[in-house]
């Protein structure tokens, strides 16, 4: 059976479960449950141990050499190593600790430390999660200019790069508050993200209060990459090389902001690395390196990025209220107690220098979420809010 057809199934089998209590994957004919067993049996990789976060989760520690990242066929004859860092960063200023209160990357580890040596930390995936990220990635798809073809139900409050200008990237990034917009249910999510692109290809990284994706509505780091027709959350899909053996690209976030409390925030950005064209992903003010999206899997990032987006997105099934977005709270004043908001918004321009964004516009689709650009301030930088609390029904 066709990998796409496959997909298509179990989409089908996955939507008719949730009105059909008992019914899933155990309905799938022999040659489906094999191709089921294949999947899973590629995306979890052998454990050289398992080791438990503070909040109960089970995490395998994959040898470096044996993650996911490395069935992508272009990447069969690699030469990456677990101590790979950036060859060049770029120039500039650095990022500045402005948040009432930085959110740290506390210690999640019920042993203190994470992984061992050598090792990466990679969330185990059952035959329900499998299914259900199909899903996922398909609602979560777009198209390359999402300001032009919407997908049903997804909303957007973002800055993004003015189209035309001839600009190229080697990245951007941000320092966004961190919020667990509620309620966020059935299919429905809330993100805040950084994305950089360049024709069919994509990657994003930020926030997110998913519970298809992760079973909870809890806020979490994560990524989406899309290279050609291949598109996925985290390591769902081969192609990206965690280093990390202490933050996987799906933790939990917290403490995390609340209206009239200490905002809390972490800074994220994506760098090319322009020896090698390898885009890094670092997070936090000292900018530590999580991991890298190798050139050889991407056509159109394979190049300078010609696109970079910073804001929020929200999706809900067209006929049920969208979900809150930001802080949850209508946007009046720009007040950074209250409306979430991302500032240092930067990009890393052709020279490989950090710059304030420039040449930018706003887009906000429904009333219901809106974004207001401040600008170039004193105390933030170039700075936005975005957010709203949603209930907007589509049709």
């Amino acid at each position: 059976m066709a990998a796409s057809k496959f997909a298509l199934l179990l989409l089908f089998v996955w939507c008719f479960s949730e009105f059909h209590i008992g019914v899933g994957v155990q309905n799938l004919s022999r040659e489906e449950g094999i191709e089921l067993k294949k999947q899973l049996k590629l995306l979890n990789k052998p454990a050289v141990t398992t080791i438990k976060t503070i909040y109960g989760e089970k995490y395998d520690c994959v040898d470096f050499y044996k993650q996911p990242a490395f069935d992508h066929p272009a990447l069969t004859n690699h030469n990456f190593h677990p101590e790979m860092r950036p060859n060049q960063y770029p120039k500039g200023r650095i990022y500045e600790d402005s948040f009432t209160t930085h959110q740290p990357f506390i210690n999640i580890w019920q042993n203190g430390q994470g992984c061992p040596t050598g090792t990466v930390p990679i969330k185990r995936i059952t035959r329900d999660d499998f299914i259900k990220i199909q899903l996922v990635r398909e609602i979560y798809a777009e198209t390359y200019e999402p300001l032009t073809i919407q997908e049903p139900g997804t909303h957007y409050a973002i800055l993004y790069t003015n189209r035309g200008t001839g600009k190229k990237f080697n990245g951007g990034g941000m320092g966004t508050t961190v919020y667990n917009p509620q309620p966020v249910t059935g299919s429905q999510y809330s993100s805040s993200q950084l994305k950089v692109a360049n024709r069919g290809d994509s990657i994003e990284v930020g926030w997110t209060v998913n519970p298809s994706l992760y079973k909870d509505n809890r806020t979490r780091l994560f990524i989406y990459t899309r290279a050609g027709a291949s598109r996925c959350f985290n390591t769902r899909c081969p192609g990206f090389v965690i280093v990390r053996t202490d933050l996987p690209l799906d933790m939990i976030l917290e403490p995390y902001s609340r209206v009239g409390h200490n905002i809390y925030g972490k800074t994220l950005q994506i760098q090319r690395d322009p020896p090698n064209g390898n885009w890094w992903l670092q997070v936090g003010p000292n900018m530590t390196q999580v991991g890298f999206w190798p050139k050889n899997i991407f056509t159109g990032l394979a190049d300078l990025a010609t696109y970079i987006e910073w804001g929020a997105k929200a999706y809900s099934p067209p006929t049920i209220p969208s979900p809150p977005m930001g802080s949850g709270e209508p946007m009046i004043t720009g007040d950074v107690t209250r409306d979430a908001f991302a500032k240092d918004i930067t990009t890393i321009n052709e020279a490989s220098q950090i710059v304030d964004a420039t040449e930018t516009s706003t887009f906000e689709d429904i009333k219901e979420y809106e974004v207001l650009d401040e600008g170039i301030t004193t105390e933030y930088r170039h700075l936005i809010y975005y957010g709203g609390e949603g209930t907007y029904v589509g049709k």
